[in-house]
């Protein structure tokens, strides 16, 4: 499997808005609906413990990095081929567990991780830092499994049916899927991941 993953990405303009209005994140949610799908996907709301998606909802979502889940090099154990093949394993590498403090190395993500933006910024005291463009994998973001030409699936023309989006939950994961399946907005999506 490939595994897109796709984040709401809150602009400067609306982080300013949240600071400087008087109603704080309310205020922004009303006045920007990017804002508001943040909010409603940061949390689970009313008496359950899953996330309340809306298909609306995904047109504010940016598609941040790819993770390959084939045999990108590395071996663990007993010299078995390292792949990525579920949910929380993509959750582990983008939440830094296999980072080495010592050295500040991370070659799953190196390996596996890719398709991604950096920006630099330079500090008050001409230090640049470059970052990636993205934060760790967190409730509210959406990971979309799409089968591998070769590998799940033989033609090109059979990705975009036979994937699946499942949104990040405070424990676990939701199929989606049904919920953005059919609409422009997840047609549109497919094919820029592809």
């Amino acid at each position: 499997m490939q595994y897109n993953i796709y984040q709401i990405k809150v602009t400067d303009e609306i982080h300013d808005f949240v600071n400087s209005n008087d109603r704080g994140h309310f205020g922004a949610a009303e006045k920007y609906p990017l804002y508001h799908a943040k909010m409603e996907t940061m949390h689970a709301r009313g008496d359950s413990d899953k996330i309340d998606f809306k298909p609306e909802y995904f047109s504010h979502y940016t598609k941040v990095c790819e993770v390959d889940g084939r045999y990108c090099g590395l071996t663990k154990g007993d010299n078995i081929d390292y792949t990525v093949t579920s949910k929380n394993e993509v959750f582990s590498i983008l939440n830094q567990c296999y980072l080495d403090e010592e050295t500040g190395e991370d070659i799953v993500f190196d390996k596996h991780v890719s398709n991604y933006v950096t920006k630099t910024i330079t500090r008050e005291n001409g230090e640049k830092v470059t970052y990636r463009d993205m934060h760790s994998l967190s409730v509210g973001d959406i990971i979309a499994e799409q089968p591998q030409v070769g590998y799940e699936v033989m033609d090109i023309d059979d990705i975009i049916p036979n994937t699946r989006y499942f949104i990040v939950e405070q424990y676990g994961f939701t199929d989606i899927t049904g919920i953005i399946d059919g609409t422009d907005i997840a047609v549109n999506r497919l094919a820029e991941a592809v």
